[in-house]
């Protein structure tokens, strides 16, 4: 992924300007595109400073496998030891798997294998040629996919369930302030506030550049986009996929690419096991109060798991921010303004409220 899809104001620094100011400070590349949205080069470097000046750079290598209770604390049993904390910050996206119906017979049967997106590392896979490579989905991922098959050499057929929709952000910009967010916070039932973030997110979309990428691979013969057929029903012939779509006409593919999304769910971190009876949730979702802490443990979440109290764009680098921000006050009592303290820095000032 070359560009990432955020503006550049939204990074991991308490400063909206840092990134800028690192991107001229170091003479880096900039997308040129209308919201000024970072290169991915130029975001990992910016990130990569902020973690060594944080004295982040030497995390735990261990997975942790049990996480209970213990008194006012929690007692986090890792594949190396055991670990106990005042707090636990759950920043990790535990998710399923959005499979469509119709892949689901499909599933244990003998045939080539079906990848989900989530699995799929482009930079492995050096030379597709010959091969005929189906993606399912509308999505960023779904282009970024068809661009990555098309230039290793495969056949590419891209298959969405509805036309390719343009965005240039996957949520809308009034999702960032109170133009939508007044409203969602008044609503009080977690229910709808999910209904709400669901309606908002929708279903996949795409910047214009990609969109415009696609076509032009498109004309060169190099890709086949079905866009607005959905597919009916999939079947194994020969060592090959065969989808057929709404309208009975048939896809033969030898590789089928699923990238139609995940869902967040708390459930999915079997660690948590121990405590999930104390929280609650609706279809995965925890509901966090305003520290986005959840149930009786001192557990908070970010990310998506986030939704129910920052609204759909939660997942987003802004949502990372906002999260930061609560989880910083609610621990320390400290709450950052983002003034710059100085061009290139990546701090910002912090003030105690």
């Amino acid at each position: 992924i070359d560009v990432l899809r955020s503006p550049s104001v939204h990074h991991p620094s308490p400063d909206p300007g840092a990134l800028f100011a690192f991107v001229q400070e170091h003479g880096l590349g900039r997308s040129g595109l209308t919201y000024d949205q970072p290169m991915s080069s130029a975001f990992m470097r910016f990130c990569t400073s902020i973690i060594d000046d944080a004295g982040l750079t030497d995390p735990i290598p261990e997975r942790a496998m049990r996480i209970g209770s213990a008194g006012d604390h929690l007692r986090i049993e890792t594949s190396g030891g055991s670990l106990l904390a005042e707090r636990l910050v759950v920043a990790s996206n535990p998710h399923r798997r959005q499979i469509p119906s119709w892949v689901v017979p499909l599933l244990g049967c003998a045939g080539p294998t079906i990848n989900h997106a989530a699995d799929i590392d482009l930079r492995s896979l050096s030379d597709l040629s010959g091969q005929r490579v189906v993606i399912v989905g509308g999505g960023l991922s779904a282009g970024h996919l068809a661009v990555g098959a098309c230039a290793r050499g495969a056949a590419v057929h891209l298959v969405a369930r509805r036309p390719l929709m343009v965005r240039s952000f996957d949520t809308d910009p009034g999702w960032l302030g109170p133009k939508h967010l007044r409203a969602f916070d008044a609503t009080e039932s977690p229910t709808q506030r999910l209904a709400q973030a669901s309606a908002a997110r929708g279903g996949g979309t795409m910047p214009d550049w990609m969109v415009n990428r696609l076509h032009e691979l498109a004309a060169e013969g190099r890709l086949c986009i079905r866009a607005g057929v959905p597919i009916a029903t999939a079947d194994t012939i020969n060592g090959h996929y065969e989808l057929t779509l709404a309208d009975n006409t048939t896809i033969t593919g030898d590789l089928l690419w699923l990238a139609t999304g995940t869902i967040p769910d708390l459930r999915s971190l079997r660690a948590l096991s121990p405590v999930l009876p104390d929280i609650a949730t609706v279809d995965g979702y925890p509901v966090p109060d305003h520290d986005l802490r959840i149930g009786r443990h001192p557990v908070h979440v970010m990310g998506r798991l986030a939704t129910l109290e920052l609204g759909p764009a939660a997942g987003n680098l802004w949502g990372a921010r906002m999260a930061a921000r609560r989880i910083t006050h609610a621990i320390t009592g400290v709450d950052f303004e983002a003034i710059p303290a100085g061009p290139g820095s990546g701090r910002g000032r912090f003030s105690r409220r």
